[in-house]
C-alpha cells in the first residue's frame, strides 16, 4: 500500500495521495476519504516537497536501536504545501511553528527516506 512512496524517496520525490471525487491531499493513504466519504477514489500525486512545521517535540528518549535516531532528537509534524501533514524530522537545532521547511531524501540507514531542513531565506 506504500510502495508509492517508498518508490517515491528512492526517485527523490515526496509522494502523497489526493482523492479524485473532492481533491483532498492526504497521508498516510486511506480506502475512504475523510472529507468526502469517497471510497477507493485516491490517486498518488508528487508533492512539491515543501511546508511548514506546524508542531514538534524533542525527545529524550530512546524508543528504537540505532540506525534510529538517538536522544536528543526532534520530531515534527510537517504541512505540505499541498496540505497533507506528515510526521518527520526536521535536521535543525532551532526548530520553531511556523518555520518553512523542504525535504532531503537519502538512503542511509537502510533504506529511502525524508527528513526536512529549514528553507533559506531569499
Amino acid at each position: 500500500m506504500l510502495e508509492p512512496y517508498t518508490d517515491g524517496l528512492a526517485a527523490g520525490e515526496l509522494r502523497t495521495t489526493r482523492c479524485t471525487a473532492c481533491g483532498r491531499v492526504q497521508f498516510p493513504p486511506r480506502r475512504v476519504c475523510p472529507q468526502c466519504a469517497a471510497v477507493g477514489t485516491r490517486e498518488w500525486i508528487t508533492a512539491s516537497g515543501r511546508g511548514t512545521v506546524w508542531s514538534f517535540c524533542l525527545f529524550h528518549k530512546a524508543y528504537l536501536p540505532p540506525p534510529a535516531p538517538q536522544p536528543p532528537y526532534t520530531v515534527a509534524v510537517v504541512q505540505l504545501n499541498e496540505g497533507s501533514k506528515l510526521i518527520t524530522n526536521v535536521d535543525t537545532d532551532e526548530l520553531r511553528i511556523g518555520m518553512r521547511v523542504h525535504a532531503v531524501y537519502s538512503a542511509e540507514n537502510g533504506g529511502p527516506r525524508v527528513l526536512f531542513r529549514p528553507e533559506r531565506a531569499t
